[in-house]
């Protein structure tokens, strides 16, 4: 489906003046081939990111500070909104533009913009004072003091990043809620490429360090910003600062984003979880070895999870909106069917050709055979988890578009509990391994309470 899809869309890109393709309007079969391209190329770009960065830094000490220090960033992205503003400000957007018009939308944009910023900023300030206290205390206790300093230093300049994040996803909102998916394909595709640039500098410079690649993701936020602009000027979007707090559809938006955010937080908290456990196993090579597995899990998580999510939410959240459930059901179901297929396969292709995969795209330089096998052994217990993964996202954003955003939160929160107290009991006897178990096996449990909540939703 996907391929044909794709056939279609590039009939229709090719009678399409050029000018116009920022505002073009998907198909869900379209949009969901497109955001499946994106996502490729993204991981392509992702597997170069981190073969430089394991060429450059292996598994040692920097490359520990680095992947700690990213936790603290992407945990305030999310409480502000970060990724979770999207999906909340689409079913608003969506009847707002019914009921009042194009301005309508473009004013409310402006409105929840305002009020994350003039929030998120004396938040992020807060967080880089704090940086050393939480580093010490909850992300990385079993770091030694000066590599912990390294990790806090760190985390305060990748902070930079968080209110351009939150502006990044408000803006590609306003896009996805009239299927305009082009132009956030295209940023997604070409995430990393500055931080590359940042990694190529370390070579060239060693001075640089670790630093090369923590400044590098600062300018990768501000060109995925730049990437939107053709797009929001074609739609007439100007910014503006917009106060009104007190608006029924921003306080609507509120209240779809205030659980999506204590879920995506709670999301945030377990990797921040797996973060500290990993540093307490007394394996300091464990925490690299553990962000290259996920980044090999991760991507079909995003290609059959993220991105057929994605693409089919403005769709549910329009029959939603109609009151055709039969319609919703019928779409919902062909939906996770065929994603549980796929992830399946996906899970099994890991778990065969994972430790050839990681021998090519990995192994050199600093990143030796032994980093390479624990990194392949964490692989295969992450991949355990993958339809579970997969079908979280996709019922995450089904349950969206029936307005819910409390259900992904308890399931979030009930997850987050249920790790915690995996990574206690199987630490000791595991070691690193203990993480990407607990992992897949607390995912199980989330996906099966948001899946039997979401078939009473659409009965």
């Amino acid at each position: 489906m996907p391929f044909v899809a794709t056939l279609g869309l590039i009939a229709r890109l090719q009678r399409t003046p050029f000018r116009k393709w920022p505002t073009l309007e998907l198909s869900v079969a379209e949009a969901s081939a497109v955001y499946m391209l994106s996502f490729l190329v993204s991981a392509a770009f992702g597997v170069v990111r981190q073969g430089l960065l394991n060429a450059r830094f292996g598994l040692g000490v920097e490359a520990a500070a680095y992947y700690a220090a990213f936790r603290l960033p992407e945990t305030v992205a999310t409480l502000i909104a970060g990724g979770t503003l999207t999906n909340a400000l689409i079913p608003v957007l969506l009847r707002v533009s019914a009921r009042d018009g194009e301005a309508a939308m473009q004013r409310l944009v402006n409105g929840v913009l305002t009020l994350l910023l003039v929030g998120g900023a004396p938040l992020c300030a807060v967080a880089a004072l704090g940086a050393p206290f939480f580093v010490q205390t909850v992300l990385a206790p079993g770091f030694d003091p000066a590599l912990q300093q390294l990790t806090a230093d760190l985390a305060r300049i990748m902070l930079l990043e968080v209110l351009l994040l939150v502006t990044e996803s408000a803006l590609i909102a306003l896009l996805i809620s009239r299927n305009q998916i082009l132009l956030p394909a295209v940023a997604i595709a070409l995430r990393n490429l500055t931080l590359i640039g940042g990694v190529a500098l370390s070579f060239a410079v060693p001075a640089v360090g670790i630093y090369g690649p923590t400044v590098g993701a600062i300018f990768d936020a501000l060109l995925q910003l730049v990437l939107l602009a053709p797009g929001l000027r074609r739609r007439g979007y100007r910014p503006r600062f917009v106060w009104m707090p007190q608006n029924a559809d921003v306080r609507a938006v509120g209240r779809l984003l205030w659980p999506n955010a204590v879920g995506g937080l709670s999301n945030y908290a377990t990797s921040i979880v797996d973060t500290a456990f990993a540093s307490l196993s007394g394996l300091t090579a464990a925490l690299g070895a553990i962000l290259n597995a996920w980044l090999l899990a991760g991507l079909p998580v995003r290609l059959l999870g993220s991105a057929i999510g994605q693409a089919t939410l403005p769709s549910l959240a329009l029959l939603s909106l109609a009151g055709n459930l039969a319609e919703l059901r019928r779409v919902l179901r062909r939906t996770l069917l065929v994603a549980l297929g796929l992830a399946v396969v996906a899970a099994a292709a890991l778990i065969l050709f994972g430790r050839a995969l990681i021998g090519l795209l990995f192994e050199r330089g600093a990143f030796d055979a032994a980093a390479a096998d624990l990194t392949y052994w964490l692989l295969t217990l992450y991949a355990l988890g993958m339809p579970a993964y997969v079908l979280t996202e996709i019922a995450t954003r089904a349950l969206v578009a029936r307005y819910d955003t409390t259900t992904a939160m308890g399931a979030n929160l009930v997850q987050l509990a249920v790790r915690m107290a995996l990574l206690a009991v199987l630490l000791s006897q595991l070691g690193a391994g203990a993480v990407p178990l607990a992992h897949a096996l607390s995912a199980a449990i989330e996906t099966v309470l948001l899946l039997v909540v979401l078939w009473w939703k659409v009965r």
